[in-house]
């Protein structure tokens, strides 16, 4: 027994300590991670380049990377820092995307909004020739200057964009009892956006109203 004994419970004995031996702390204590950032609730400014702020992670022993679940032109994230960026490219909008932390003993997702309102002044021509600008504001409302730009003649009304196509209705100052139109689209280069389409009489930008073109660019 004794020779079965040294040469066959020895070695295991030995080699369960030196496995035992090199087990770290670290290696016993790798946990998903955790990732919290102070607000999950952040509105940009349209047209303009922002972050998020940086987010307290907790890698649980073992470092991995963070990433969006979903690809949105526009709408980036440090893959170290999990600090979200967007810039000019990201289009009008409600965005709720998700964010993963990941390392080797799992993963943590976190919900964030990001809200991306249309707003700002538009100037340029309707009908190839005659001075129009339009200012949108958050709440929906919209503000115009048209025909002069020195001494323009004044409106306001209401706009609404759906499914990547932008329509507003509007009366003028002068002639309350006028109703027009427009609609169209917004194109977003790195260095100007573009919203252009065609005016209508009558609201409700309706087919066979079409009163001419028109293109304004974001002051």
């Amino acid at each position: 027994m004794k020779p079965y004994f040294s040469q066959t419970v020895i070695p295991l004995i030995i080699s369960t300590l030196l496995i035992s031996c090199g087990l770290t702390d670290d290696d016993e204590a790798v946990l998903a991670p955790s990732l919290t950032y102070s607000s999950t609730n952040t509105t940009a400014t349209f047209f303009e380049e922002g972050n998020s702020s940086a987010p307290t992670i907790n890698w649980n022993g073992n470092q991995g990377t963070i990433s969006l679940n979903s690809n949105i032109e526009g709408l980036s994230i440090n893959s170290t820092t999990g600090v979200l960026n967007w810039n000019k490219l990201l289009q009008p909008g409600d965005y709720s995307v998700e964010i993963l932390a990941s390392n080797s003993a799992g993963q943590t997702t976190v919900n964030y909004n990001l809200s991306n309102p249309l707003q700002g002044t538009f100037t340029g021509t309707y009908s190839d020739f005659y001075f129009f600008q339009i200012h949108f504001n958050i709440d929906g409302t919209m503000e115009l200057a048209v025909d002069d730009p020195n001494n323009p003649t004044t409106g306001s009304g209401t706009w609404q964009l759906i499914d990547g196509i932008l329509t507003a209705d509007y009366i003028y100052d002068n002639s309350p009892n006028a109703k027009f139109s427009v609609s169209g689209t917004i194109t977003q280069t790195s260095t100007q956006a573009v919203y252009t389409g065609n005016w209508y009489s009558g609201h409700g930008a309706e087919d066979g109203n079409e009163g001419g073109e028109f293109e304004v660019i974001l002051d």
